[in-house]
């Protein structure tokens, strides 16, 4: 191979792995509120968004730097998925055809942000970026690696890792894990049910604030990134299986390498059809997903 195309073969290589790491980080904040509540929200693609135009708006508008906005917006989304859960969604656990509800809330919610959006952001630039969080190219080998996306792919894979850990060690992850397999036999064993559910909105919630920041401060974004993100971490989660972190990570870096790749060949867009087209046929032979809970 020439130099170029070893070139070439590296940054479609970099560029899936970092989009592989931010997508499977998103489809797990969504798989842990699905999988724990069973309801579908339909609003997470502008709750990724919202995540990332705040910050874009605290190191525009601010001057703050893109570190004490990253901080600054996951200390908002913590609060705002709090009493969201508190003042609205808990309202809707116990309602009849609970899952028509809340689609309906989630995506009356989804209507509302996108007007929002569209009405302010709109009007400022059609294209949005955060400034770096370090400057500078590292040398892998002979390929060159921007410092900030290299930053940005290790926090990503790092707090998978903890997320993992998490539900896998921790009372509280054990109680969540407990909740997703079987609801009835947790409150049978003492677990708090509705607290789970809380607590599985508020951390789901705030990993995809994360994963908007992450991908703000690695790629430039538009206001239409909100419903490919949507799209592309329903499908991650149904493909992977709700509930299941692990499928979260397998699928999504697997998504991220082929939008990767086909974004060489053709446009983005194809990708995202192609993830729709997966989730179809796992649907229709193995609903459960790939790796069930």
């Amino acid at each position: 191979m020439t130099d170029a195309q070893l070139l070439i073969l590296f940054s479609t290589l970099s560029t899936g792995l970092i989009l592989g790491a931010i997508f499977s980080l998103v489809a797990a904040g969504v798989t842990i509120v699905y999988g724990c509540v069973w309801l579908p929200n339909a609003s997470n693609g502008q709750f990724f968004l919202l995540a990332a135009l705040v910050a874009w708006t605290f190191t525009a508008s601010l001057g703050w730097s893109s570190w004490l906005a990253a901080i600054a917006v996951i200390v908002l989304g913590i609060g705002l998925s709090y009493l969201l859960e508190w003042i609205l969604i808990r309202r809707l656990y116990d309602t009849p055809n609970r899952n028509v509800a809340y689609f309906v809330v989630t995506l009356g919610m989804t209507q509302i942000m996108t007007g929002i959006f569209s009405l302010t952001y709109a009007k400022w630039s059609d294209q949005f970026s955060l400034p770096p969080v370090v400057d500078g190219i590292s040398m892998l080998g002979p390929f060159p690696m921007p410092n900030n996306r290299l930053l940005v792919m290790i926090f990503s894979l790092l707090v998978l890792v903890l997320l993992f850990s998490l539900l896998r060690y921790h009372p509280y992850g054990r109680a969540l894990r407990a909740v997703f397999q079987n609801r009835e036999a947790a409150a049978l064993r003492g677990v708090d049910v509705r607290s789970i559910y809380r607590l599985s909105f508020v951390l789901g919630s705030t990993i995809i604030f994360l994963g908007g920041i992450l991908f703000a401060l690695a790629y430039s974004f538009d206001l239409t990134v909100a419903w490919t993100m949507s799209i592309t971490a329903f499908a991650i989660m149904i493909i992977g299986g709700p509930g299941s972190v692990i499928g979260a990570l397998v699928v999504g870096m697997t998504f991220g390498f082929t939008q990767a790749i086909v974004s060489i060949f053709a446009s983005p867009t194809a990708a995202t059809f192609s993830y729709l087209g997966a989730m179809l046929v796992i649907l229709l032979f193995r609903p459960s997903g790939l790796f069930k809970r």
